[in-house]
């Protein structure tokens, strides 16, 4: 379910329209540090905006079992940072789901660019800022990474391990998300191979690599380095290795990363000072170098990289934020940003394989298909670009979204490696155009509209 979430007239108007007060306080990035800071300042009363980011909801999302979360015994990543978000709507506090790409923290009130998924750039203000954008998952940057990338190469997988279900994945990395990530695919695959490049695993939940290592379907490749990733026109076929000083081939149908990460801050270069390995640096609590800008989470954390440290982050730099402001004098700006206009589309959600062949049939001119699973976030991110290209190519396009949980078959049929997926078919239901991830989809979608608007001139 996409959720849409309703402003206010006031807060739209300061959003979208001549800003001449900055906001109080603006939040960049949704996951548990940002939603526990977002969660604080409004129940102290101060007005607060969440910038979502590329990974609505953080990292969490991609765990399919949080276990050392207090109150919970177990419970899904997506369904907690899911059950935190809607505690903080509850209290009052704005959503808006675009990307961060430039700031200007040299004087207050404190300045923001942000970017939709078409492209469009605006600036806003606030008078104080904390940031969590936590982490990027690294890559092993070997041949057929990139080109497999969507197509049986993936670094989630609660995100796509159900489309390998009864099948043969390889998992990458030797600490507890590689565990994790192998625990969970075990469940689903019919093998997994967990391919470590050390003498023994480097995990710290010891209950979880029993438990792993007690799988009848896991295979644990020591001393093990992955040179390359094969594969043919439908995926990944293959992966070569290079183990204990002897080249060999395991034939597999998906590679999972679980490699570490490295934090979000590139775009704070030379706007606030970072440590030697790129983690934004605290000088007293959770502030940075700049006065009113805080950081919480991954972001600043190399070493513990847990959500319940995360949101302790995100609480005290809400208290710090809470003070600051008290301290401070009404700042106004002006920055002209162009009003939001949020298209109405029609998209059909298909229920059966017959229905979606009946459609095909029936209809006249090219078909678009979202093939998209209600637990992932980039899919309910890049779903509002879809609906609006719905409404501008109405009549010329249809419009079709099909959750692979529940219509299995046609995900099969179609090769769906990763979502979000999006195919652009001929009426015959052949493959004219195949995009993955929302770059690539929000890139389609463009082209078709300018396609047709030449067409129409």
């Amino acid at each position: 379910m996409h959720k849409i979430f309703i402003l206010s007239s006031v807060f739209l108007t300061s959003l979208f329209g001549k800003v001449t007060e900055p906001q109080k306080v603006v939040v960049l990035g949704s996951g548990v540090g940002g939603l526990t800071s977002a969660l604080y300042l409004a129940r102290a009363g101060i007005e607060t905006l969440v910038i979502d980011g590329p990974l609505s909801g953080g990292l969490i999302t991609q765990s399919h079992s949080v276990q050392n979360w207090p109150g919970e015994v177990a419970i899904g990543g997506e369904e907690l940072s899911a059950k935190i978000r809607k505690q903080v709507v509850a209290n009052g506090v704005h959503f808006l789901q675009k990307d961060v790409v430039k700031v200007d923290f040299s004087a207050s009130p404190l300045k923001i660019q942000v970017q939709s998924l078409d492209g469009k750039k605006e600036w806003m203000a606030a008078k104080s800022c904390i940031i969590a954008m936590g982490t990027t998952p690294n890559f092993l940057g070997i041949p057929g990474e990139k080109k497999y990338w969507g197509r049986g190469v993936s670094n989630c997988a609660i995100c796509d391990g159900s489309l390998y279900k009864d099948k043969v994945v390889g998992v990458v990395g030797g600490g507890d998300a590689a565990v994790l990530e192998a625990l969970y695919l075990s469940d689903l695959a019919k093998k997994v191979e967990l391919f470590v490049r050390k003498e023994h695993l480097k995990a710290v939940e010891q209950k979880r690599v029993k438990a792993l290592l007690a799988k009848p379907n896991v295979t644990l490749f020591l001393n093990t380095v992955v040179t390359e990733v094969e594969g043919d026109e439908e995926g990944v076929t293959a992966v070569s290795l290079q183990r204990e000083g002897k080249e060999e081939k395991v034939a597999i149908d998906g590679l999972f990363l679980a490699i570490g990460s490295k934090p979000n801050s590139e775009l704070f270069q030379g706007k606030l000072k970072l440590d030697p390995q790129g983690y934004l640096a605290l000088t007293q609590g959770q502030e940075t170098s700049v006065k009113g800008v805080y950081a919480v989470g991954d972001i600043v954390d190399p070493l513990y990289k847990q959500a319940i440290t995360a949101a302790g982050d995100g609480a005290k730099a809400a208290l710090q934020a809470q003070e600051f402001l008290m301290d401070q004098a009404p700042a106004t700006v002006e920055i002209p940003i162009e009003k939001e206009v949020q298209a109405q589309g029609k998209v059909i959600e298909i229920e059966s394989e017959e229905q979606f062949a009946s459609l095909l049939k029936r209809g006249e001119g090219p078909a678009i298909v979202d093939f998209y699973a209600t637990w992932c976030a980039p899919c309910k991110r890049v779903f509002p670009s879809i609906e609006a290209a719905a409404s501008v190519l109405a009549g010329k396009v249809h419009f079709y979204k099909v959750n692979v949980d529940k219509v299995k078959g046609l995900s099969q049929e179609y090769k769906i490696k990763a979502m979000p997926t999006v195919l652009l078919l001929d009426q015959k239901g052949e493959v004219l155009e195949r995009k993955v991830g929302q770059v690539e989809i929000v890139g389609l979608l463009k082209n078709l509209e300018q396609k047709f608007s030449q067409e129409a001139d």
